[in-house]
C-alpha cells in the first residue's frame, strides 16, 4: 500500500523500469510490431526468419554486455524515417504496447501520482516507442537514435543506460529536481536492475528473475507478481498490427539484415 500524501510528496519520486514490470515485452517484440505494420502481410515471413536467423548473434552479446545487444538491435532501425516510425506508433504500434500493459502496474503508477510522487520511467527501449506512456510519467528516459535529415542512422545519440548508469542517471536527476530517494519508490525485474533498486529507499522487485528474487528475498524487498491479466504476444498482435489492412509504406524501416559496425553516434 502507498502512504497517504503529504507535503513532502512532491520530493518522493516512483520510478519504474518497462520490459518486464510495466509491459510483457521486451525491444524484439517491439520491433516485430514496427516492422510488420510497415510492410505487406507477404513480407512477413522472410523478415521473421532473418529475426530468428540474428537471434544467436543477440544472445551471444546479451551475454556480455546489454548495452552490446542493444546497440547491435537497434542498428535494425537504420534508414527509418522518424517521422513514419511516429506514425505507425501513433496509428498501430501503440495500441500493441498499450495491450501489454500489466493491469497492476498501471494502478501502481496512478496510485503513485494520486499520492503526489514524482513518476519516472528508465528504459532501454527507444523514445519514440514510449511515447503513448507519457500520460503516465513525469519524466522518462529511454534510448536516442541519432538521425540525419530525419533518417535515423541507426546509432545510439548516447552510451545504453544499463546496470549501473541506471543508478547514476537517477541520482543526477533527484539533485536537479530535488528528490528524496530515500523516500522513493523503485520498481524493476531484472537482476541487473539492481543498483537502480539499491538507490532508493523502498526498492520492489517485480516478477524478478532468479538472482533478483534472490536478492530481494536477502534484503526483504517488496517482490511482486504482476501480469495475470496481460494479453499475450499473439493477441496484442492480432488485435492491433494484423486487424489493419493498409499498412503504413514500406520506407517506414529499411530492409532487414543490412552490416555495419556497432556504436553510438558518430
Amino acid at each position: 500500500m502507498l502512504p497517504p500524501g503529504d507535503a513532502a510528496a512532491g520530493s518522493t519520486a516512483a520510478v519504474f523500469d518497462l520490459d518486464g514490470t510495466i509491459i510483457a515485452s521486451d525491444i524484439v517484440e517491439s520491433y516485430v510490431w514496427t516492422r510488420l505494420a510497415s510492410l505487406p502481410r507477404g513480407r512477413w515471413a522472410p523478415e521473421l526468419f532473418d529475426l530468428a536467423r540474428n537471434a544467436p548473434r543477440y544472445l551471444l552479446a546479451e551475454r556480455r554486455d546489454r548495452g552490446d545487444v542493444m546497440r547491435s538491435f537497434f542498428r535494425r532501425y537504420e534508414g527509418a524515417r522518424a517521422e513514419e516510425l511516429r506514425a505507425l506508433v501513433a496509428e498501430q504500434v501503440g495500441d500493441a504496447l498499450l495491450h501489454r500493459m500489466m493491469p497492476e502496474a498501471v494502478r501502481r503508477i496512478r496510485a503513485h501520482r494520486a499520492a503526489g510522487h514524482r513518476t519516472v520511467l528508465i528504459t532501454g527501449s527507444l523514445d519514440l516507442l514510449v511515447e503513448p506512456l507519457r500520460p503516465l510519467f513525469d519524466d522518462i528516459e529511454a534510448t536516442h537514435l541519432a538521425e540525419h535529415d530525419g533518417v535515423l542512422t541507426g546509432f545510439l545519440r548516447t552510451p545504453p543506460i544499463v546496470g549501473e548508469g541506471r543508478a547514476a542517471w537517477l541520482q543526477s536527476h533527484a539533485r536537479e529536481r530535488e528528490l528524496d530517494l530515500g523516500a522513493s519508490f523503485g520498481y524493476a525485474d531484472s537482476y541487473s536492475d539492481r543498483p537502480l533498486l539499491e538507490v532508493v529507499g523502498k526498492p520492489h522487485a517485480v516478477n524478478p528473475d532468479t538472482r533478483l528474487f534472490r536478492h530481494a528475498k536477502r534484503h526483504r524487498w517488496e517482490i511482486a507478481r504482476w501480469g495475470t491479466h496481460t494479453a499475450s504476444r499473439w493477441d496484442a498482435l492480432a488485435g492491433t498490427v494484423i486487424s489493419h489492412t493498409r499498412p503504413r509504406p514500406v520506407r517506414a524501416l529499411p530492409a532487414a539484415g543490412r552490416t555495419a559496425s556497432d556504436g553510438e553516434a558518430r
